[in-house]
């Protein structure tokens, strides 16, 4: 490591690393000619993930303030060599993982400031708030150091940028810049969901080598033998038909008919095929799942963590899931007494499955989410404002969203109250105002999902 130059030969070499990643004098800051390049694989929170040479800003180390509270796994002491400060200034050179979560969520409104006039003279100003909510997520990191080490903290606001590689051909094929902010603030009417950002960096040009691509051995749920008679919209002409939306070939094929009879043009479309989706089970990280021309179907960039995994089946999403995790025993009704009373975007939250570790201190959930607007005249306005804030269909209606995700907490025994630490989302779909929320399950088929000599067997005992 390029610091340990610096270092007195007496230093002993995990010494040497510790020093290394605590807050470096002027002197041994990144400069343009020292900043670390590596090869990594960048998950986004949307699901988005690229491959390639990622680089900060030359100059520029990353900047953590440890939270306190937090428990800082390590190899050797590093609370006793580092109990004088609780910064970290670090760089890519010294990390082999970091891994973004929610540290707070809420949503907020705009606001001004009334001057108030009293009897008394000029009062205070008040704060009035107004408008539509808007989401915003401050992260916290998990950061684990080429050394075995964790420490858990806020980065303050990083640009990196990323070479994107192509897996097959080497060849670079462009570069993405990646604002890895302290805090993410959303558009009014948006939910946590649209506040695309990095979730999760991990190298590649050290240590163990995993797996980026499984396949999957599917011992009970067959997708050849699922018929399904769906369509996804290409274009809709002159229908109220969603563009991208799935729907049924005869309801499809019926207002098409009735647009013909107008003299309309009717909604072309294409065949919807059942489709599977990833989440890996340690971050919730989304994950491609992919059926080859032959038949074979894989799993890409789990970078060895199990995954969850959910298919679209005839217009309903199913999860894999343990069935024992379903059942509505004590805990499971705690649990979900304490998922209904998180205030946030989703007006709606259906509780479909649990799975308890840790003796109940940490809980998986499974849940169906949708959020009806509250008020659609005033959102219908504000979506046709410039500032938008909300989704319209081509004829002018406005759209709300169902999903199918999972949620994570950590739990407290004594009292049953939860903390939200990390969530992800298998799917997230639009739907019409007046619409019933379709239902969501979970799939015996999909459940156990065990990796087994570089294969992820789905199902079957």
């Amino acid at each position: 490591m390029k610091t340990t130059a610096n270092i007195k030969s007496a230093v002993t070499r995990s010494c040497c690393l510790l020093i290394a990643l605590c807050v470096l004098s002027p002197a041994t800051s990144s400069a343009a000619d020292k900043a670390a390049k590596r090869h990594a694989l960048v998950y986004m929170s949307d699901g988005t993930q690229y491959e390639g040479i990622v680089q900060l800003t030359p100059g520029i180390d990353f900047r953590m303030t440890k939270l306190p509270g937090d428990k800082t796994t390590t190899t050797v002491d590093l609370e006793t060599i580092k109990a004088k400060s609780r910064v970290y200034t670090f760089n890519f050179n010294v990390v082999k993982e970091m891994t973004f979560s929610p540290l707070s969520e809420e949503y907020l409104k705009k606001f001004k400031i009334l001057d108030i006039i009293s009897p008394l003279g000029a009062g205070a100003g008040k704060k009035v708030r107004f408008g539509a909510p808007y989401p915003v997520l401050k992260p916290k990191c998990t950061v684990v150091f080429n050394s075995g080490e964790t420490a858990v903290g806020v980065v303050d606001t990083r640009v990196a940028y990323l070479k994107i590689i192509d897996p097959d051909t080497d060849f670079v094929t462009g570069t993405k810049k990646l604002v890895m902010r302290s805090k993410y603030s959303g558009k009014p009417g948006e939910s946590l969901d649209d506040l695309v950002h990095v979730k999760r960096i991990k190298m590649l040009d050290e240590g163990d080598q995993f797996a980026r691509s499984m396949p999957i051995e599917l011992r009970s749920f067959d997708f050849d033998s699922i018929s399904t008679n769906q369509v996804k919209i290409t274009k809709w002409g002159d229908s109220d038909l969603l563009w991208n939306g799935v729907y049924t070939r005869e309801k499809v094929e019926k207002i098409n008919k009735r647009v013909l009879s107008e003299g309309g043009k009717p909604a072309e479309y294409v065949p919807y095929h059942v489709g599977l989706r990833g989440l890996t089970m340690d971050t919730l990280s989304k994950v491609v799942v992919k059926k080859a021309r032959n038949g074979t179907i894989s799993v890409h960039s789990t970078l060895g963590e199990n995954v969850f995994l959910a298919a679209h089946i005839n217009g309903m999403w199913v999860a894999g899931w343990p069935a024992e995790g379903t059942k509505r025993t004590d805990l499971f009704k705690s649990v979900e007494t304490e998922v209904l009373k998180i205030q946030d975007y989703y007006t709606h939250k259906k509780m479909l499955g649990i799975i308890s570790e840790d003796g109940d201190r940490k809980i998986t959930v499974l849940l169906r989410l949708r959020r009806h607007i509250p008020n659609p005249k005033f959102a219908l306005k504000w979506a046709q404002s410039t500032t938008g804030g909300f989704e319209m269909g081509p004829d002018g209606k406005l759209m709300e969203f169902y999903r199918l995700s999972i949620w994570r907490f950590v739990r407290d025994n004594k009292t049953g109250k939860m903390a939200l630490v990390d969530r992800g989302t298998f799917s997230r779909t639009r739907i019409d105002l007046e619409e019933e929320t379709p239902e969501m399950g979970f799939a015996p088929e999909l459940w156990p999902v065990v990796m087994k000599d570089g294969k992820v067997i789905v199902g079957g005992k």
